[in-house]
């Protein structure tokens, strides 16, 4: 497959690699089950009010929630790709205004690859390209805050088994 955008550009498209303590399946299984994902999603400060996946190639996905106190978000796509417990990719765009009923702004694309590193997975995340660096900033942020959180989850479930 030949990527549609260079994933060495660091000016317009994200690229995260990050260790999990836990096997790639369960990994995958957080991307593809809607109240996991509703879990993990967003920083710290963010909760998800709802999250909808289809995982087939073909699929859509949407999820919305927010800060308390500050409106809405929504961010919806289709799945790409779908290779368990491998690969996942999909498309990504905002709604205006946090409505599903809104145009979507500019779409992106994330790209997940999973692979095993002992009892553990490593898990490469490339996301875009986005129309600017402020674009990659912002995403660093919101997904660095996710991992934090999904790294909690699977570290609680760990601690209870």
């Amino acid at each position: 497959m030949i990527a549609p955008y260079p994933a060495d550009d660091r000016i317009t498209t994200l690229r995260m690699v990050r260790l999990f303590r836990a096997p790639r399946e369960r990994l995958f299984a957080a991307w593809t089950d809607s109240r996991q994902m509703a879990a993990w999603f967003g920083p710290p400060d963010v909760s998800v009010q709802s999250c909808d996946l289809d995982v087939r190639v073909g699929g859509t996905w949407r999820l919305s929630g927010g800060r308390v106190g500050q409106p809405l978000l929504a961010v919806s796509g289709k799945y790409l790709e779908v290779t368990p417990p491998e690969r996942l990719v999909f498309t990504w765009a905002w709604h205006e205004g946090g409505d599903f009923a809104a145009p979507r702004e500019h779409e992106t694309e994330v790209r997940l690859v999973f692979k095993s590193v002992g009892d553990r997975t490593e898990m490469t995340l490339t996301h875009g390209p986005f129309r600017d660096r402020t674009g990659v900033d912002n995403h660093t942020r919101g997904w660095t805050g996710s991992f934090d959180k999904l790294e909690t989850m699977l570290a609680t479930e760990g601690a209870s088994a």
